[in-house]
């Protein structure tokens, strides 16, 4: 392998912009300020035809970036691929991982980037604070996960909140229509005829409600056929509150069949968690069950922005070596407040997101909050399911709140959600995607 730091190439005719260093990633995260302090500390080499670069197994603290010329990465299982300077893949750092998977040879004359990776950690370390997408003065703002990130998954995290603010990758939204609808289910003194005019200029949302409103949930003594109708039946805040769920649950789209899959499964599970939560608010007679029923079904939508921008940036994944399920499960938190605070939504939902598999979450007060419900819920269909694991029920600090109060125990609360299961299912069945 070259010692490609420590050459002495360095090509003095051809020293490299701020403009071109800045085009590449993660650098293009970093502050201008240092930036400008990497770029004193660069060196560029030139790599004759044929070359090896780096060498499969290899460790070193270098990172390379092609500026011109195109390079062959081969794997150790014969698989190759080629990489041509001012391609996308291009703007990110040869064979990143250490040890380095590929071998790196120069299939024309090339031109390197080289520089000492321990230097951009240090300021991307440095620069954490600036570079940090949620600021409020609030000291009580949640957390953004409750684990640790490696390095690549933070690297790959300062990279989408670059692009989200550059324009390149944009948030998923909730429809107009529906937004506009929920702003004038807050006013509190809008009458139902003004809400079921609203309503019916997306056709979409009102088939919806009327359809709840016929449900086994809501479901009353005569068929509702009227957008009004069901409005009155289940009540105002409860079609701002479903009107929401069907937005958000709508989100969980795509035209790529490997994303619509995961999509699909993780909606699986928010619904689910949603029907549980809306039992355990209902137990707890001070919680609103369908307020409950949105938190559980917004507890993982983090997993709609973590999955669309896989999807539209593969290369970043491949770059740090991480499985779509990988980048996922490590980003989904950071990702879910993220998009939740770019909506404005209010903050006892963006506390369920930031806390939902945090089994050590603990309110300032004894008082069972959303968050509670949503992590108890969440804990018992881990538990009923397996799908992963957890601690004991009462290892988890909310449902000992919720326990004390209701005088549950582990065996009782499984119980009642068992007895419950087709009040579930009706909850499920309600939100759930069109068959």
């Amino acid at each position: 392998m070259l010692n490609l730091f420590r050459s002495k190439k360095r090509s003095k005719t051809q020293e490299i912009t701020l403009e071109v260093l800045k085009s590449f990633h993660p650098i293009s995260a970093l502050t201008p300020h240092h930036q400008v302090l990497l770029s004193a500390k660069i060196k560029t080499v030139n790599i004759k035809k044929g070359k090896v670069i780096a060498k499969a197994g290899s460790t070193d603290n270098f990172q390379y970036y092609l500026l011109s010329g195109k390079i062959k990465l081969k794997a150790e299982d014969g698989k190759s691929k080629v990489i041509s300077a001012g391609t996308p893949a291009a703007k990110h750092s040869i064979a990143n991982l250490q040890p380095r998977r590929y071998n790196v040879i120069a299939k024309t004359a090339v031109r390197i980037l080289v520089f000492d990776r321990n230097v951009l950690s240090d300021y991307f370390e440095q620069a954490k604070e600036i570079l940090s997408p949620v600021k409020s003065n609030d000291s009580h703002t949640p957390i953004l996960s409750t684990t640790p990130l490696t390095v690549a998954v933070q690297a790959v995290l300062d990279h989408f909140e670059h692009d989200v603010s550059s324009g390149r990758f944009v948030l998923p939204s909730i429809p107009e229509v529906a937004s506009q609808i929920v702003d004038v289910l807050d006013d509190p003194e809008i009458n139902v005829s003004k809400v079921a005019r609203k309503v019916s200029l997306d056709p979409a949302i009102a088939i919806k409600l009327v359809s709840c409103a016929n449900s086994p949930l809501f479901k009353g003594v005569r068929e509702v056929t009227s957008c009004e109708d069901a409005i009155v039946r289940i009540g105002m805040r409860t079609t701002r509150d479903l009107i929401k769920v069907f937005a958000v649950r709508d989100l969980y789209r795509s035209n790529t069949p490997e994303i619509q899959k995961r999509l699909r499964s993780h909606w699986n599970v928010s619904k689910q968690v949603a029907a549980i939560a809306y039992i355990l608010a209902r137990l707890n007679r001070t919680t609103n069950p369908n307020e409950a029923m949105l938190a559980g079904a917004v507890h993982n939508i983090g997993v709609v922005p973590a999955l669309l921008y896989a999807e539209q940036m593969p290369e970043i994944l491949d770059r740090y070596q991480l499985t779509i399920d990988e980048f996922v499960n490590q980003t989904k938190t950071h990702m879910g407040v993220y998009m939740l605070r770019h909506w404005e939504w209010p903050e006892h939902l963006i506390e369920v997101v930031a806390h939902a598999e945090n089994w050590t979450y603990q309110s300032e007060n004894q008082r069972i909050d959303m968050t509670d419900i949503v992590i108890v819920a969440n804990a018992h269909l881990n538990i009923l399911r397996k799908f992963l694991s957890c601690p004991p029920l009462q290892e988890i600090s909310s449902f000992s709140k919720i326990a004390i109060k209701l005088g549950l125990t582990p065996e009782k609360s499984i119980q009642i959600l068992i007895n419950a299961r087709k009040e579930i299912q009706s909850v499920t069945s309600t939100i759930a995607f069109p068959s």
